[in-house]
């Protein structure tokens, strides 16, 4: 005998099921996530104020300081470092003049943390930057999986955190803390003038972290990680390639929109004209003739040649047209733009009669995007986003005439950190006691007055992702993915066998020293990573936190 069901009792069941799904569905993922609440140290930010406050009175000693960082640039990318496909002149005419690093390392293969290390001194896993800044985090499980989908159909972007985030007003936070000092505070302190030309990606909260706040009296450029080269995407002078890929669509569809927006002093300015590269050339050569009879620090953070890949179409035409691979040629002329624009800034210092009282600092903030398959790394191993020698080995070179040797190549390691205790050597300015600065100050070791190395130890951590450079060894593990490697590069550069199982004793030697620099730092990263990247490299899969 068969029942039959009735049908209003039917009826509330089935909308009771699809009014729980709904709500379980759009239940807020930030719900509950006080694990990523960021806060601020107030004893270490009235620290930095008395110091900060206790000002220095300038003389004619202290330098010009002219920072120049390169966006994804590799070695094979400056034709001084051998491997190019394009000519760099005017990058290797600072070499040429100056000391050339080939063992140069920045703190991250990526962007923001990076960037952090730069300005600030400090590995930035001191105060929590270890990932990217996140613009935007999925808010329901709706969007988690849609986005999710859309990330992973056609892209090896893979979305590899549990879906629990910080609520709105916590993202707001994100950037470089205010407990930190950046290297233009520092430098303010001596009443240097100070501008950042180009690209921040250290944080856009207005309170807290844009540069007029971080140190820096003049801006132009943008906030995010990228923008376009022009405001019109399609215009006649300008020639563009487009790849088809989840970040790369991303980077086209937002154009100059919000963090991509180009501000000046805060500022919007809707229709900049100029391709980018050119204004950043012109606005700091502008610079320095406003503040040539005062000391001033000039950090140029070129967007090139990062993605979105837009090329002067005279340049591209003139040096490139034959190059039969028309996404080489693109990069290869955003790259000959931008070497061309330090060219001209170079000749202005000289023009100014301030070469020989500039000390002109160049140098990438991580590896090329091996992954774009447009650039490589080759003979190094992987390229940005890995912690192999082509994410993190970069170039890197200091100019300083009458003060540094000249067409010198160093080839013990240094780090990114050591810009900041350098230049605060260079200037007499005496670092904080209250905080730890990781770098030191190259002038004895490029003057050979000593012929120790200025690094015993180098660190690197990105999420699951560790790694340390002792001596000629270097040793990469991932505590989620449970692999571990090590590599002597002294006799293996390219990091292509793997020593960990024929040398266990060596590698947890290194493994114990890692873990020891890791218990100075803080518990946890100031906000979540949202996705890994997958490469494979070696007929091997892994994936990199971004």
């Amino acid at each position: 005998m068969s029942i039959k069901p009735n049908k209003k009792l039917l009826i509330p069941v089935i909308l009771s099921l699809f009014v729980g799904i709904f709500f379980v569905a759009c239940y807020p993922l930030s719900t509950g996530a006080i694990h990523w609440r960021i806060k601020f140290d107030k004893e270490k930010i009235a620290q930095k104020k008395a110091y900060l406050t206790d000002t220095i009175l300038v003389n004619e000693k202290q330098p010009n300081i002219v920072l120049i960082v390169a966006d994804d640039l590799g070695l094979n990318d400056v034709s001084c470092y051998a491997n190019s496909t394009v000519q760099t002149p005017n990058i290797d005419a600072l070499a040429n003049e100056g000391v050339k690093c080939v063992e140069g390392y920045v703190t991250s293969a990526v962007c923001a943390p990076s960037r952090c290390g730069i300005l600030t001194g400090r590995y930035q896993q001191r105060c929590g930057f270890e990932t990217q800044e996140t613009e935007y985090y999925p808010t329901n499980i709706i969007e988690y999986l849609t986005g999710r989908y859309i990330s992973e159909k056609d892209t090896n972007w893979v979305v590899a955190t549990k879906p629990r985030y910080p609520r709105e007003w916590q993202i707001a936070k994100q950037g470089v803390p205010p407990t930190e000092i950046t290297l233009a505070e520092l430098l303010k302190k001596a009443n240097y003038s100070t501008a950042i030309i180009g690209k921040w990606h250290l944080g856009k909260n207005p309170k807290l972290n844009i540069p007029s706040v971080r140190g820096f009296d003049y801006q132009y450029g943008c906030y995010g990680a990228f923008t376009m080269y022009v405001d019109n995407q399609i215009q006649e002078d300008i020639v563009n390639y487009r790849r088809q890929s989840f970040s790369a669509k991303y980077q086209w569809d937002m154009a100059r929109r919000d963090d991509a927006m180009i501000y000046q002093n805060n500022k919007k300015i809707k229709h900049e004209k100029q391709y980018l590269t050119d204004a950043i050339r012109d606005r700091s050569i502008q610079f320095i003739e406003n503040n040539k009879q005062n000391p001033f620090f000039l950090y140029i953070p070129f967007t090139a040649p990062h993605e979105p890949y837009q090329a002067p179409l005279d340049l591209y035409v003139k040096e490139f047209e034959h190059v039969k691979d028309k996404k080489k040629a693109v990069y290869n002329a955003i790259i000959r733009s931008m070497d061309n624009a330090i060219g001209a800034i170079h000749q202005k210092i000289k023009d100014a009669g301030l070469d020989d009282n500039t000390l002109i600092i160049f140098l990438s903030d991580n590896g090329s995007a091996s992954y774009s398959g447009i650039t490589s790394n080759e003979p190094l191993k992987g390229g940005k986003l890995t912690p192999y020698e082509g994410g993190l080995n970069i170039p890197f070179i200091f100019k300083w005439k009458n003060h540094l040797p000249e067409n010198v190549v160093y080839r013990k390691p240094i780090i990114s950190l050591d810009i900041f205790s350098t230049v605060a050597a260079v200037s007499n300015i005496a670092l904080p006691k209250d905080r730890v600065y990781d770098g030191v100050n190259l002038m004895p070791f490029f003057k050979q007055e000593t012929d120790t190395a200025p690094h015993d130890k180098l660190y690197w951590r990105t999420d699951h992702v560790h790694a340390i450079r002792k001596g000629d060894y270097k040793l990469i593990y991932s505590t989620r993915d449970k692999w571990k490697e090590l590599y002597n590069l002294k006799e293996d550069k390219g990091e292509r066998n793997n020593l960990f199982f024929s040398m266990p004793e060596k590698a947890a030697d290194l493994e114990n020293d890692l873990m020891e620099w890791e218990k100075t730092l803080p518990v946890k990263p100031m906000w979540p990573r949202i996705m890994d990247y997958r490469f494979m490299i070696d007929g091997k899969s892994y994936l990199f936190p971004a």
